[in-house]
């Protein structure tokens, strides 16, 4: 069966970066505070530090695979103008290491 993810179902890590991910761009003052301190924003979130850093650090690629929405993805990297090739490039590399 062909999927998104790694996982046939969604897993809790998947729902917590799917959530901030929303939440960052959904509501008013979240984008804000996010971007001014993106630990303490996500201190209270039940994520391993890897997951929060891949977050933190725009890791595409690494999100994607944890299980995120690859829409929420996009409206992430267009909130934040990281440029469509930046995105594109980090997709295209796990894809290419699924491969192998």
């Amino acid at each position: 069966m062909a999927s998104n993810w790694r996982q046939l179902m969604p897993t809790t890590d998947a729902y917590w970066m799917n959530r901030i991910l929303f939440d960052i761009h959904h509501r008013d003052d979240d984008l804000h505070r996010y971007k001014r301190d993106p630990d303490a924003y996500m201190a209270d979130v039940p994520l391993a530090p890897s997951l929060k850093s891949a977050i933190r650090d725009n890791d595409i690629g690494a999100m994607y695979l944890a299980g995120v929405n690859p829409y929420l993805l996009r409206a992430h990297c267009l909130g934040l103008r990281i440029p469509e090739s930046v995105f594109l490039q980090s997709l295209r590399s796990v894809g290419r290491e699924g491969e192998h």
